[in-house]
């Protein structure tokens, strides 16, 4: 047999050291670990570290897509009715240029007929402002003059009356001008060939719509800068190539009413009337898709039938089809917001 070892007590002093250094250590880190609930505010002091995370809590508030508003089929053919609107107006300006300088349209015609409309789209946009100035005249306090030795003289001529004045007085100034720079306009680009012209004025064109406001409201005075500067040059480049300085002067004076005081109307008519703002739709569509046909058929009255009803056709569905795929995307749309997110501050503009 062999001898039993006799164990010394001294033997397990180690362990027990070892687990007494351990228990010590787990209650110091729990003596230091931060005390209460940890809450993402810095306007008062707390028991945390800068760069504390509270893992228990942190996906807590955890959001996929929570400002996500779904598309709808025809909220989004009513947007897209902005876009060829202005598409329309691009097209009937080209169709009107290519009419001129072929000599099937005569250019006073052209800007005869769009003048005559341009003038009736103010009238109707005069009478607008006149509702909108009766209306706040009607909210606001009937201010008190003040009496006072040193008062100046004011004009007679009621607010709407000096608008109409000024309006006036900017179409008289714009007729002068053009008138003037007619001759100029002429000779701009005659060391230049016709390819880079139909080239550039191409490119300006297509900066136009690229660049164009669609998304401005009623209170938009102009379009936008680049996109109304482009359309002048393109204008510009454009009438340089016709063969006299009244084909100059009514190319030049149609696309200033076309990309400059036209795209204020649609706005104003859009924020106006629904309705009004659907049948200038379709009269566009249909004019510009007739424009084109005939454009490119070199065809008469039949074909300009037959082009306002393809285009209304063809324009329809690809309103349609744009607008189910992006209803179709929004699937695919994952914008996950969570504590991470730096706070948004929320500006009180008003004080009680």
């Amino acid at each position: 047999m062999g001898s039993d070892r006799l164990l010394d007590p001294s033997d397990a002093l180690p362990n027990s050291l070892g687990v007494g250094r351990k228990r010590n250590e787990r209650a110091r880190s729990e003596s230091r670990k931060p005390r209460g609930n940890y809450r993402k505010l810095l306007w008062f002091k707390q028991p945390f570290p800068d760069n504390y995370t509270d893992e228990t809590t942190f996906l807590d508030h955890l959001q996929r897509n929570p400002r996500l508003q779904p598309y709808e089929f025809w909220s989004l053919m009513a947007d897209a009715s902005v876009i060829v609107q202005h598409l329309a107006s691009v097209a009937i300006f080209c169709c009107c240029f290519v009419a001129i300088i072929q000599g099937r349209v005569s250019p006073v015609a052209v800007v005869g007929w769009a003048s005559l409309c341009t003038v009736s789209a103010w009238a109707l946009w005069d009478h607008w402002m006149g509702q909108s100035m009766s209306s706040s005249l009607d909210i606001l306090p009937a201010p008190t003059p003040p009496h006072t030795a040193g008062e100046t003289s004011t004009s007679s001529l009621s607010p709407r009356t000096e608008q109409r004045l000024a309006t006036a007085k900017s179409a008289v100034l714009i007729y002068a001008a053009l008138l003037g720079l007619s001759p100029i306009l002429k000779s701009l680009t005659r060391s230049t060939t016709s390819d880079s012209i139909w080239a550039l004025s191409t490119w300006l064109l297509m900066i136009n719509v690229a660049f164009f406001d669609y998304s401005g409201g009623s209170e938009a005075h102009l379009p936008a800068s680049i996109s109304t500067n482009s359309a002048m040059m393109a204008s510009a480049v454009l009438a340089s190539r016709l063969p006299s300085t009244t084909h100059v002067f009514s190319l030049t004076l149609f696309s200033i009413e076309v990309f400059g005081l036209f795209p204020i109307f649609r706005r104003q008519l859009r924020a106006r009337s629904s309705w009004g703002h659907l049948i200038l739709t379709v009269m566009l569509i249909s004019t510009a898709g007739g424009g084109v046909f005939v454009t490119l058929t070199g065809s008469g009255r039949g074909a300009f039938l037959v082009g306002m009803i393809l285009g209304g056709i063809v324009t329809f569905f690809c309103m349609g089809l744009c607008s189910w795929w992006l209803i179709g995307l929004q699937k695919y749309k994952n914008e996950i917001h969570g504590p991470w997110d730096p706070a948004r501050p929320i500006i009180r503009r008003h004080w009680d």
